[in-house]
């Protein structure tokens, strides 16, 4: 090769990398797919493979990127930030203070900056529950910002903006009602990119707080905005805002994001508690209570009802993590009422012990059913009986979205369990464990013929991206990962609770 072709290529495999890169503008990258076609980050992420490492503010957004930069948002010294860092060494470029307000109140699991920061053209938007919308240019200087209220939610905010022409599109669900109104003040929103005007408005007023970001579907019939909140998914017709079809059946708290195929698309949601199958499966919340059994004896007596102790929800987590049962009273004497209602719900024979089988005996299977649905375009209202083309109600996650790759959908839930879909059939291909037990917050990522997944705990595994089961990889960054990485042309960004990552 000669001096000139090789400058030539370097050249084009830079405007590559950068095109590609610039493409992860936004939460889980090109339309919240998850997906990065045609990119070549790293199979074996590792030490030996580790570009840099740079401690950042902490955060639960997930890292976006322009061509040359990469976007977060964090929690600094008390002050809600927009960070950019410098994407080829790591270099902390500049750190923007939002306007100094009171912190929205979040659950322990979650955080204050839980909204992934979204990049369109020049300019770089980030949101933040506690205040509002924030626009800068990618150097960092502030152009506009639209302060709004904080919506009253369960946990806090975390739905993301996404981008649609010249608009920026929030979901800002709401448990708040109207005034003098028992309906809600829930509402999608458009603001225009160059001054942070509204464009357009559409009020949910059936709809409650929720987590998922929405996502545009491009099909055969035309281009919808399709929403998953509360009870059901909806697509609005983008021209005109007003609701075309819906499905119902969702649980009460919905958390990931849609995504499509070819005039398909794909939307989950586990059941109320993150439930994933349709029947509850009660030996590993038992094997999470009779942990308490102080004696050994093998039942659980009331008085052993102590510490952490609270029914299980989440039975792969451990006791007094935020997310591991149902939350109590912080007041003492509210606390034990409540513990003695819960121990005499199980114990019916009223002969103060709980024992394996009248424990399992008594389990119910929750509220709602975990879905995974596949719906076909051109549904006008309720479209549950026309336009599904199949129903899925196993292994479905609480937080992580689908990712749809190579016909093949993948779900990562708490405990370290995948489950790969046939995307045509809604036939379980497999279901197997990761060996990285804990919870999952980030959603799977896909390029390079593989699948990334990041447990709570910090381990990164990496499976084929195939029909059979096949763990290519495992790397413990040991530290806490709870945001979906990003990728570009050659590299795999990580945010970790202390830091980011690039592994190229």
């Amino acid at each position: 090769m000669n001096r000139a072709t090789f400058f030539t290529a370097l050249l084009f495999t830079l405007a590559l990398g950068q095109a590609l890169g610039s493409e992860w503008n936004q939460y889980r990258g090109p339309n919240g797919s998850g997906l990065a076609k045609g990119s070549q980050p790293p199979i074996k992420p590792s030490g030996d493979n580790l570009a840099w490492q740079t401690e950042i503010s902490p955060g639960f957004s997930a890292p976006v990127l322009s061509a040359k930069r990469i976007f977060l948002t964090g929690l600094a010294k008390g002050r809600l930030v927009t960070l950019a860092l410098d994407k080829a060494s790591g270099k902390l470029l500049w750190q923007k203070k939002a306007p100094k307000v009171e912190l929205e109140k979040v659950h322990k699991a979650s955080h204050p900056a839980a909204s992934s920061a979204l990049v369109s053209g020049n300019r770089v938007f980030a949101y933040f529950g506690s205040y509002g919308l924030l626009c800068y240019d990618l150097n960092g200087e502030e152009l506009w910002k639209k302060p709004m209220p904080t919506p009253k939610t369960l946990y806090g905010m975390s739905t993301s903006p996404i981008a649609h022409g010249d608009l920026i599109i929030m979901v800002l669900d709401n448990d708040a009602n109207l005034p003098d109104s028992r309906l809600s003040q829930s509402k999608v929103v458009a603001f225009r990119q160059s001054d942070g005007e509204i464009a357009w408005e559409i009020p949910r007023p059936f709809h409650r707080s929720g987590w998922s970001t929405p996502m545009i579907w491009q099909h055969s019939q035309g281009t919808e905005l399709v929403v998953l909140g509360n009870g059901r998914v909806s697509g609005y017709d983008m021209e005109s805002g007003s609701q075309k079809w819906f499905v119902p059946g969702f649980s009460r708290e919905t958390i990931s994001t849609p995504v499509a195929g070819k005039d398909v698309l794909f939307v989950s949601s586990s059941k109320l508690g993150g439930g994933g199958d349709i029947q509850l499966d009660p030996l590993p919340l038992w094997k999470a209570v009779i942990q308490f059994d102080k004696n050994g004896d093998g039942k659980l007596e009331r008085k052993e009802m102590t510490g952490h102790f609270t029914f299980p929800i989440r039975p792969e987590l451990p006791p007094g993590h935020p997310g591991f049962g149902i939350p109590l009273p912080s007041d003492e004497k509210r606390r034990q009422e409540r513990l003695d209602g819960m121990f005499r719900g199980i114990d019916r024979n009223r002969d103060n012990f709980w024992i394996k089988e009248e424990f399992i005996g008594n389990m119910r299977s929750g509220r709602g059913k975990p879905l995974l649905i596949a719906i076909r375009p051109g549904g006008q209202g309720d479209i549950t009986d026309t336009h599904l083309k199949w129903e899925l109600n196993r292994s479905i996650p609480e937080i992580p979205s689908p990712l749809l790759y190579g016909g093949v959908i993948y779900m990562v839930r708490n405990g370290g369990l995948l489950a790969a879909v046939d995307a045509k059939n809604g036939k379980l291909l497999y279901r197997e464990r990761l060996n990285a037990p804990g919870q999952f917050s980030a959603s799977p990522i896909g390029a390079n013929g593989h699948v990334y997944l990041s447990s709570n705990r910090g381990v990164i595994t990496v499976v084929k991206n195939d029909r059979i089961f096949s763990i290519v990889h495992q790397h413990d960054l040991k530290d806490a990962i709870h945001a979906t990485p990003a990728i570009d042309q050659n590299t795999l960004y990580v945010r970790t609770e202390k830091t980011l990552q690039a592994f190229r």
